[in-house]
């Protein structure tokens, strides 16, 4: 079986919640976007992160053309302008104790390719082991997936201030309409976040 990208995951969500001040912040920001010109769209954006309030603002509209027109056969693979999904198994018995880390490694290189003029980006990557295993099959644990993926960005030649690893909860698996487990669900998400942003 080889290890396939599903169509799932959420789309990265810059999101201000909290005081009404919060509100115009957003309506700001969504004036800002509006404007097509590069340079003036991100002097909007300077002149609204004079607090540092704004983490997305490298995120502009240039970089998710960037990452688009790289991935754009691999449309399985972006779930949204700034992220990835990576479907990996456990079960694939070849290459089990390298796969999830070479898919980790190839979308960074990727990355890094795609927004090699910018520099104001960053990678955050969170593991989600499967909650399950089944009597015939061997799922990724959210431990072997966080070494895989520390492995495949320490090869891929991002910086380590570039880079963030997280393990989150464990997947609960895909089923059937009949409810049968379809998929214990192991699986990486890779999102491209502001540098400004990245906590470590």
């Amino acid at each position: 079986m080889r290890a396939f990208t599903a169509v799932t995951g959420a789309f990265l969500v810059i999101a201000f919640t909290g005081s009404p001040g919060h509100a115009d912040l957003r309506d700001d920001i969504a004036s800002c976007r509006a404007i097509a010109e590069d340079g003036a769209r991100l002097d909007c954006f300077d002149a609204l992160d004079v607090n540092g309030a704004v983490d997305g603002t490298a995120l502009n509209d240039a970089t998710a053309a960037a990452l688009q027109k790289e991935f754009r056969f691999d449309s399985g693979l972006m779930t949204g302008d700034f992220t990835f999904r990576l479907a990996v198994s456990g079960d694939l018995k070849i290459s089990r104790a390298t796969m999830a880390a070479r898919e980790v490694e190839n979308v960074a290189r990727r990355i890094n390719k795609a927004l090699s003029g910018n520099s104001d980006w960053a990678v955050a990557v969170t593991v989600h082991g499967a909650e399950i295993a089944l009597s015939r099959g061997n799922p990724y644990t959210g431990a072997e997936l966080l070494a895989q993926a520390k492995t495949g960005l320490a090869g891929s030649g991002l910086a380590e201030d570039r880079y963030a690893i997280t393990q989150g909860e464990d997947a609960t698996p895909i089923l059937w309409d009949d409810g049968r487990v379809r998929s214990v669900n192991e699986h990486i998400i890779v999102e491209v976040v502001a540098r400004a942003a990245l906590t470590r």
